[in-house]
C-alpha cells in the first residue's frame, strides 16, 4: 500500500475525535503576536454610491454617502466618531465638490456606521442626488480634517475653496454645527473671513493644547498657522453675509437643528467671529516667503503631510518636492519657526543629510516619541519603502537610522523546500547594513503606528505590510504582508488611491481612505496564527496555534484557511505575473477569549493530501478569516506543512 493510500484510508474514521480535539485552549504569552487586517462585515468598509467594484476592493462594502474622492480621515479623541473628507478639485467652482462624512464608531469592534454628511451642494457627489447630504459652503475639494484635542471641534481644509471651516461637535452623536471659516481670497458675500490660506490647503494638525491649527499647502510649499494670538481685523463698512451665530446644522439631512455645545476650545473662538469682510493676519512659512507674505521656508517644496510630536513641542512635515522632512516648533507668539530638516543630499545649511531617504510623503510618530516613520518611494509609480528616523527627545531633531525597502520577487518561483540558511545569509549581506528588504511594499501610501508602539503598518494601493517594532532601536521586522499578485504574501482587497490613515485612540484599529476607490476601510488587530511548522496526520488534519490579543473586547471568532500560491506562466502582453491561490485546508469556526491561545485543527483538502502523499512538505499560508465584530482578518503567516506519521 502506498503512503498516499494510507494517508487517505483513515480520513473518514476520525470525524468524532477530530471535533473533540479541534481546540486546545491555554493562556496567551505576554508578548504573543496579534494579527492585523481588514474587518469583515458591512461595518468594515463603506464606499460611495455607484463606486462599488471588485476591481477596487469594495465589492463587499456598504454604501456611504459623500465618500466620492475620499482624501483624509480623523478619529475623535473619545473614539466615538470617525470623520472622512474628500471631493473633487475641479477647474472651476461648477466642476468641484466637497463633503464631510460623519461615522459612528463601535468602541468594542471598531466597525463604523454612517450617521450624516455635509457637502458643498447637498448631494452625495452624484449630479442630481439632492438631499443626500446637508448643503454647506466652503468645502470644495475638501482635503484635510482634524479634531481638536478635547473633541469639541472639527476642522476641515479645502483646496478649491482655499478655506478652513470650523464645526462644533456634539459629543453625544458626533453631529457637526458650523462655527465659521476663513478663506484665502473670499469672494464678495462669501461667509468667510480672509486669512493667509492657499489654494492647495490640505493636511491639518491641531496643537496639543488646542490653541493653534496648522495647515499645509503642497503647491505653494507652505504652512499656515491659525491661532488665537493672530490679529483679527473686523470688517470695515461691510455688512456681514452671515452673522456670528450662524444657523446650526446637524449633518443629517432633514433632521432638526441641534444646539452647539456651550463651550469651545480657544482656537474655535476665532472662527465664531470670522465674519465676511474680516481679515486674520496669521503667520505662515513658504517657499520664497510667498513673495513677502510669509517667512522663508527651507526645503519646503511640496510640503504636505503633517505629524505632531507626542509632547506637542515639534511639528513634522513631509516635503517630497524637496526630498525632505521639515521640523517646526511653535513660538510664544503662536507662529511656527523652522528649526531643522532632514534632506537627501543636503547642502550646507539648516538641513542635515538624510542618506537613506528618497522622497518622503507621509509621516507617523511613535507614541513614545523615539521615532518618526515615513512612507517613501523611488517615484510615483515605483515600489515603496519605509524610512526609520530617530528623534532627539530634547530638541525634536531627526536623523535617519534605517529603512525597509521593497524586495522584488525572485526570478524563479521558490521551490517547496525550505530556504537554506546560507541563501538567507546571502540575501542579508547584499542589503545596506542599515536597511532591510521585505515583500509587500509594492506601494506605500501611508504609515501608521499601533497604539502601544509595538507595530508599524505600511499600506498602499493593492499592498500592505505589517512590521514588529523594536522599542529600543525603532527598527522594523516584517511579520506579514498582503499583495494579490505576490505568492509570498496573502491576498488583499485592492484599494486604489490610498491617501490617508488614522489610528483609533485605543490603538486597535486603523482607518484608511482611498480616493480612487471612494472608500474608507477599517483595519484592525485580531487573531493570529503563531505556528511556523505543522505536521499532517494520517487522518488528513493538522493543528496550528492561534492567539487572540489581550486588548480586544470581544472573543476572536473565525476560521483558519490554508492556501497555496502558484505563479502562473505569464501570457503574451502581460506585464505582471499572475498568482493562483488554492485553498488546501480550513478549520471549523473557533472562538478564543482575549489574551488566550488555542490549537486549532485544520482539515486538509483531498488535493493537499495528494500533494503530501507525493512530497515531503508544502509551503503554505495560514490565514485567519475573522467573523464580523471579531477583530481583523490576519494577513497570514508562512507555514511549512510536513507529512507526519508516515
Amino acid at each position: 500500500m502506498t503512503s498516499s493510500e494510507i494517508f487517505n484510508r483513515r480520513a473518514a474514521t476520525i470525524a468524532a475525535t477530530a471535533l473533540l480535539g479541534a481546540l486546545c485552549i491555554a493562556p496567551a504569552t505576554a508578548r504573543a503576536a496579534s494579527g492585523f487586517g481588514p474587518l469583515s462585515g458591512p461595518g468594515g468598509c463603506l464606499v460611495a454610491p455607484g463606486s462599488k467594484s471588485s476591481e477596487n476592493g469594495t465589492s463587499a462594502c456598504a454604501a456611504g454617502k459623500g465618500l466620492l474622492g475620499a482624501k483624509a480621515v480623523a478619529v475623535s479623541p473619545d473614539g466615538a466618531n470617525v470623520y472622512v473628507v474628500g471631493g473633487i478639485a475641479g477647474n472651476s467652482v461648477a466642476t468641484s465638490f466637497g463633503a464631510v462624512v460623519i461615522l459612528q464608531r463601535d468602541p468594542a469592534t471598531g466597525a463604523v456606521t454612517q450617521t450624516g454628511c455635509l457637502s458643498s451642494d447637498g448631494t452625495d457627489g452624484r449630479d442630481g442626488a439632492s438631499g443626500a447630504c446637508t448643503a454647506e459652503p466652503s468645502l470644495l475639494g475638501a482635503r484635510g480634517v482634524a479634531v481638536s484635542p478635547d473633541g469639541s471641534a472639527v476642522f476641515v481644509s479645502s483646496s478649491s475653496s482655499a478655506s478652513v471651516v470650523a464645526f462644533s461637535r456634539d459629543p453625544a452623536g458626533g453631529a457637526l454645527t458650523r462655527l465659521g471659516c476663513f478663506q484665502g481670497t473670499p469672494r464678495p458675500g462669501a461667509p468667510c473671513g480672509a486669512a493667509n490660506l492657499l489654494a492647495s490647503s490640505s493636511s491639518l494638525a491641531a496643537s496639543a493644547d488646542g490653541s493653534a491649527l496648522y495647515v499645509a499647502a503642497p503647491l505653494e510649499g507652505a504652512i499656515s498657522t491659525l491661532d488665537t494670538t493672530s490679529n483679527l481685523r473686523p470688517p470695515i463698512g461691510i455688512v456681514p453675509a452671515v452673522p456670528s451665530s450662524a444657523p446650526a446644522t446637524t449633518g443629517t439631512s432633514g433632521s432638526a437643528a441641534t444646539a452647539a455645545p456651550p463651550s469651545h476650545p480657544a482656537l474655535a473662538s476665532i472662527f465664531t467671529t470670522s465674519l465676511a469682510g474680516s481679515e486674520l493676519l496669521n503667520p505662515c512659512i513658504a517657499v520664497n516667503g510667498l513673495d513677502g507674505v510669509c517667512s522663508v521656508g527651507t526645503a519646503t517644496q511640496g510640503l504636505g503631510d503633517l505629524a505632531l510630536g507626542p509632547d506637542g513641542k515639534q511639528l513634522y512635515g513631509a516635503a517630497p518636492g524637496s526630498e525632505a522632512i521639515d521640523v517646526f516648533a511653535p513660538e510664544a507668539s503662536g507662529a511656527l519657526s523652522q528649526t531643522g530638516c532632514v534632506k537627501v543630499d543636503a547642502p550646507p545649511g539648516l538641513c542635515s543629510a538624510g542618506t537613506l531617504m528618497r522622497a518622503p510623503t507621509e509621516l507617523a510618530v511613535s507614541p513614545d516619541g523615539k521615532n518618526v516613520y515615513a512612507a517613501d518611494s523611488v517615484n510615483s509609480s515605483g515600489p515603496g519603502s519605509v524610512d526609520v528616523l530617530t528623534r532627539d527627545a530634547s530638541t525634536g531633531a531627526l536623523s535617519t537610522s534605517g529603512c525597509v525597502e521593497f524586495e522584488p520577487k525572485p526570478e524563479k518561483p521558490e521551490s517547496e523546500e525550505e530556504e537554506s540558511e546560507e541563501a538567507k545569509g546571502a540575501k542579508a549581506s547584499a542589503a545596506d547594513a542599515r536597511c532591510s528588504s521585505a515583500p509587500g511594499l509594492n506601494d506605500v501610501s501611508v504609515v501608521a503606528v499601533s497604539g502601544d508602539g509595538s507595530s508599524v503598518y505600511a499600506i498602499g494601493s493593492g499592498s500592505a505590510a505589517i512590521f514588529s517594532r523594536n522599542a529600543a532601536t525603532g527598527q522594523l521586522t516584517e511579520t506579514s504582508c498582503a499583495v494579490d499578485d505576490d505568492e509570498r504574501c496573502t491576498s488583499l482587497p485592492t484599494l486604489s488611491g490610498v491617501t490617508d490613515a488614522a489610528v483609533s485612540p485605543d490603538g486597535r484599529e486603523v482607518y484608511v481612505v482611498a480616493s480612487k476607490s471612494s472608500a474608507v476601510m477599517v483595519f484592525g488587530v485580531g487573531a493570529a496564527v503563531t505556528t511556523g511548522h505543522a505536521a499532517a496526520t494520517q487522518a488528513g488534519t493538522a493543528k496550528v496555534s492561534v492567539t487572540c490579543p489581550a486588548g480586544l473586547h470581544n472573543a476572536c471568532t473565525g476560521r483558519v484557511n490554508l492556501t497555496r500560491a502558484v505563479v502562473l506562466a505569464t501570457k503574451r502582453h502581460e506585464h505582471r505575473a499572475r498568482v493562483r491561490r488554492t485553498k488546501l485546508g480550513n478549520s471549523a469556526v473557533f472562538s478564543i477569549k482575549p489574551g488566550r491561545h488555542a490549537n486549532v485543527q485544520v482539515t486538509l483538502t483531498p488535493q493537499a493530501r495528494r500533494l503530501l502523499g507525493s512530497r515531503r512538505r508544502l509551503r503554505l499560508m495560514a490565514v485567519v478569516h475573522a467573523a464580523p465584530a471579531a477583530g481583523g482578518s490576519g494577513y497570514g503567516r508562512h507555514l511549512l506543512l510536513r507529512r507526519g506519521g508516515l
